[in-house]
């Protein structure tokens, strides 16, 4: 690769300094720089401790001032609290990265964020960028380096970024085992005080050693997970990213204000957020491996439609139960098929239709896969093959055709053999022409399920690259949009005596449901008409205007969720009605004239969420669901980021549980798909034009075959 890229030089250094270097087997200073040797790096290894010494013939510097000549990276394998003097000589004397092995600094409280504030501060007086601390370091097939300390660390195309060091290593190790995958690079990021996910998946993206990428990430640190979604877009556009992730449980920070915030925890931002960036999710850390095998020997796939031949009913039955969870379409082969492949099986075959078994045939006559195989890898409702229940009888005649077959039609041929794990020479065979083995039929079916991900993958990756080229990264302006004079004061005297917080503050305030459903109407999302009423007479007046039967909602700064508070009074229709609930909105503010919003009540349709918020790490997001009282309860939800193209916003909707009802459901008639999703560009729009709005929220948006209404309205500025 070029220097030109920012990373070149720490992953092709031309000179390392392991500061911290030891005689001493068994600490981490002897540990590394024995390994850096014995790996054969091939640029100058500059061993540095103040008292002197010598490993594997070489020479101990007292002081980098004695290296001369260039010095990438410096290595400081030093505790904490004596990490600070060597990265600030090694920033002094100009080199550009310094890797800091050891642990104990911001993940141990405020004395570590100190030391490590400090040593951030120190470095980057001098330009010199940090890796890590907390880290397992690197390693750089091409280089030859490996500051890692794993050994082996086979090499070959996958490129591995992880969070975790010990995840490292236990892919590192893995691959050694199995001899299936090897590395091209691997980054230990540690705490990622200074570098972090983001550059180095950018230099991934471009390095030409590197075919694919398999990241482990735990979250994301320091508000950077926009930068790292657009990294991950940048780079799935152009080569397989595979996304292993930890934490996916764990619920979102601090305290939703809203369904649209409950709904959107971080790990189900991040989550579809990948997704929609082009990254292919892994759930489990014993398929990360099997999977990249797959991306690393195999084609995209057109689409989901497999075709399952093999061996053994047990493994057909089990491999047809992996496939359908993990998403494949499983299409029955039609009669003709059928008719072609019937006089190659025993006549005792009851298990023909996809998947087809061979009932032992293959056992006799390896040459049943050809017969089968070519006449369903020719039907067009296959797009890739999961061949199962294999004994390791291949020759290289049968190697020959399934690497002939796929280069032919450009299909996946993932292959599970009960002795894929061994030495044998029909392993060996399979193995040398890269086509991939599996040991188990659940891992070969998630596999082919990733490879149908990859190709949507791809798709939803050059969308993303086409919305950072024509808006940019991040979303959004810069400066709001002009508003009509009544919302933009609505909006700057928000914050006025707001509940629980001094007039003025800076923190997140709720528009009154008049003037958020004003501002939601002014970006186009149709609302009720409504009126305000202050006493019983104006209500009935409002009430007479709008025609019954109404809703009669308390409209007060003190009562945000008024459903919760009793507020909310629906389907009144008459005079008593309206009075009977204005007088019980009225005991909710004490002490307050009471102020209540009437609107036209329209039951029936079917209610969905939308919702826009400004996430503090993903910034603006877009929302939907099923909605009303069930938002929270269903999480049925599909998020984007900010902005998208207009295929995603669609592709929200028929993703979830609540676009399949606006369809049509047990004789209803399917509601305005036009309406729905104006309403969802609406809100976009809104999030997108007014920096101000930190979450926008119609909960519930009513959508029936007569258009798309919101019932509710919902915004938070910040001041």
């Amino acid at each position: 690769m070029s220097a030109e890229h920012p990373l070149a030089r720490l992953f092709d250094p031309r000179g390392v300094a392991v500061i911290g270097a030891s005689e001493t087997p068994g600490k981490y200073g002897h540990i590394l720089l024995k390994t850096l040797i014995e790996e054969k790096y091939a640029g100058r290894i500059l061993p540095i401790n103040p008292k002197g010494g010598s490993l594997l013939g070489h020479r101990f510097l007292r002081s980098l001032e004695e290296a001369g000549g260039p010095v990438d990276v410096a290595l400081i394998v030093r505790p904490a609290d004596q990490v600070l003097v060597p990265v600030t000589e090694a920033a002094r004397s100009g080199v550009p990265f310094a890797i800091v092995y050891a642990a104990g600094f911001s993940e141990l409280g405020d004395d570590g964020r100190r030391m490590e504030r400090d040593m951030l501060e120190a470095a980057a007086a001098h330009g010199m960028r940090i890796v890590g601390p907390n880290c397992m370091n690197i390693f750089s097939a091409p280089a030859r380096l490996n500051l890692s300390a794993i050994v082996p660390f086979p090499e070959g195309d996958l490129g591995l970024l992880s969070a975790s060091g010990n995840l490292g290593y236990a892919l590192a190790h893995e691959a050694s085992v199995t001899r299936t995958v090897g590395f091209s690079r691997f980054i230990s990021a540690g705490n990622q005080a200074d570098l972090a996910l983001h550059d180095y998946l950018d230099y991934l993206r471009v390095d030409p050693h590197t075919r694919a990428i398999l990241i482990f990430t735990e979250g994301v640190v320091r508000g950077l997970g926009r930068e790292f979604v657009d990294a991950v877009a940048a780079a799935a556009a152009v080569k397989p990213v595979l996304v292993l992730r930890g934490g996916r449980t764990a619920e979102g920070r601090g305290t939703a204000r809203s369904h649209t915030g409950a709904l959107a925890g971080e790990a189900e931002v991040m989550r579809q957020g990948l997704e929609q960036a082009g990254a292919v999710l892994l759930d489990r850390a014993d398929e990360a491996l099997p999977v990249a095998q797959a991306f690393l020997e195999s084609p995209l796939p057109r689409g989901r439609r497999t075709a399952l031949v093999g061996e053994g009913g047990g493994h057909a039955t089990l491999l047809t139960d992996a496939a359908s969870e993990a998403g494949l379409a499983l299409e029955p082969f039609p009669d003709d098929l059928v008719r072609t492949i019937r006089p190659h099986l025993p006549p005792f075959v009851g298990i023909v239709r996809n998947p087809v078994e061979f009932g032992g045939q293959s056992e006799y006559d390896i040459r049943v896969y050809e017969k089968v195989l070519k006449p369903v890898v020719d039907w067009d409702g296959c797009d890739q093959i999961i061949l199962f229940g294999g004994y390791a009888l291949h020759d290289a005649p049968q190697a020959n055709f399934l690497a002939e077959l796929r280069a032919r039609t450009g299909k996946p041929i993932l292959i599970h053999d009960l002795y894929a794990g061994t030495a044998r020479d029909a392993i060996r065979l399979l193995r040398e022409r890269r086509l991939p083995l599996f040991q188990s039929v659940e891992v070969a079916a998630r596999a082919a399920a990733a490879l149908a991900r990859g190709t949507r993958g791809r798709e939803r990756a050059a969308r993303a690259a086409a919305v950072r080229t024509a808006h940019g990264t991040g979303g959004g302006p810069r400066e709001a949009e002009a508003l009509p004079p009544r919302l933009r004061a609505a909006i700057e005297t928000a914050g006025a005596d707001p509940p629980g917080a001094a007039a003025g503050s800076d923190g997140p305030i709720h528009l009154l449901e008049n003037d958020a459903a004003d501002l939601l109407s002014h970006y186009g999302v149709p609302v009720l008409p409504a009126a305000l009423a202050r006493d019983e007479e104006a209500a009935l007046r409002a009430a007479g205007r709008l025609g019954y039967p109404v809703v009669l909602k308390i409209h007060s700064k003190r009562l945000l969720h008024k459903s919760d508070a009793g507020g909310v009074h629906l389907d009144l229709r008459d005079a008593d009605r309206v009075r009977e609930a204005f007088r019980a909105a009225a005991r909710l503010v004490p002490g307050e004239t009471p102020e209540v919003r009437l609107t036209p009540y329209m039951p029936g349709g079917i209610e969905v969420i939308v919702g826009g918020r400004r996430d503090p790490q993903f910034g603006p997001i877009l929302l939907f669901g099923t909605g009303g009282v069930l938002a929270e309860f269903a999480m049925d939800r599909a998020i984007r980021l900010l902005p998208c193209q207009e295929k995603e916003i669609a592709g929200m909707i028929a993703s979830t549980r609540a676009g399949r009802l606006l369809e049509g459901f047990r004789g209803t008639a399917p509601a305005d798909a036009r309406a729905v999703l104006g309403a969802l560009r609406a809100v976009a729009r809104l999030i997108l034009a007014q920096p101000a709005v930190q979450d926008a929220e119609i909960n519930p948006l009513r959508c029936a075959a007569d258009g798309a209404v919101a019932l509710d309205a919902r915004v938070i500025v910040r001041t």
